[in-house]
């Protein structure tokens, strides 16, 4: 069994093998929990340096905020153009962007947090869960992972990877 490391601090834990693979910088906020058991017996992983794993959510956190402000100058250009639009077509358009900007929010308040406490905490270890794939499903410690599944679905990178570190 293949165990995959994650550094934890307070209460949270961050993956420190897959956060490099993932597609969409920004997403990579996605690889941090709050609950997880440690396992210890398997075949460990060899963690990301912890300053690496940093610099990756910090450029995930810039990338975060580069699609904000790309946002924001298209939604200025869209409130001008709206009188040329379906109006049907408008109000599903701005309902899907207040879904996306409540994402991007949720993702910009995690960010935030993490890399908080990843500067105060003078004290990070490093723990490890078993990680295996089963049905095209990601499992984490014996239980289907439903974040890692995602992205092992929908990122080519995330899933070369996995299925790379899981097959050595």
């Amino acid at each position: 069994m293949k165990l995959l490391p994650f550094y934890m601090t307070d209460n949270i834990f961050i993956d420190a093998y897959f956060l490099e693979n993932i597609s969409k910088p920004h997403t990579r906020i996605l690889l941090v929990r709050t609950n997880l058991k440690p396992e210890e017996n398997g075949e460990k992983l060899e963690p990301i340096p912890l300053n690496q794993v940093v610099k990756l959510l910090e450029d995930g956190y810039v990338d975060l905020k580069s699609l904000n402000e790309k946002k924001e100058r298209l939604d200025t250009l869209d409130y001008l153009l709206s009188g040329l639009y379906n109006p049907g077509l408008y109000f599903r358009k701005r309902e899907a962007e207040i879904t996306l900007s409540s994402l991007l929010r949720i993702y910009d308040l995690a960010y935030k947090q993490v890399l908080k406490k990843l500067r105060d905490s003078g004290h990070v270890n490093l723990k490890f869960a078993s990680v295996s794939v089963s049905n095209n499903s990601i499992l984490i410690n014996g239980k289907e992972d439903k974040i890692y599944t995602a992205l092992f679905k929908s990122d080519s990178n995330f899933k070369e990877a996995i299925l790379s570190s899981l097959s050595g």
